[in-house]
């Protein structure tokens, strides 16, 4: 893995996460793989359309993404990015707040985001 599919990793996500917070659906369908696998705190799963679907229908509108810290680390085919953010997202429950861990994953022959697994951060 070369420092170069990292840096791309890390521009991709930084994308992702404005986009989210935007609403940009374009944006976020030129980032999110057609293949991906999203699983949310929750431990529910979706794939790249229902994500965007989600986020089109104002069914989740996330309303800020705030980046706390991660790290990177290369293996071969892949890049994964380990991190945590604060995530305000307006469901039709109301309101949720949450701190994230989080794993991601960036193929080298199509960084788009692949995967992306997240859990409740604790303390």
């Amino acid at each position: 893995m070369s420092q170069d599919h990292a840096a791309q990793a890390l521009a991709l996500e930084d994308r992702r996460f404005r986009a989210m917070a935007a609403s940009d659906l374009a944006e976020l369908d030129s980032v999110l793989a057609d293949e991906l696998h999203y699983t949310h705190a929750n431990g529910m799963v979706e794939d790249k359309q229902e994500f965007i679907r989600k986020i089109s229908s104002g069914e989740r509108v996330y309303q800020a993404v705030t980046l706390l810290e991660r790290t990177v680390s290369s293996q071969p085919g892949f890049t994964a990015v380990f991190g945590q953010v604060d995530v305000e997202v307006m469901r039709k429950a109301g309101l949720l707040v949450n701190r994230l861990d989080y794993t991601a994953i960036y193929r080298d022959g199509d960084p788009r985001l692949f995967a992306w697994s997240a859990v409740k951060a604790l303390g």
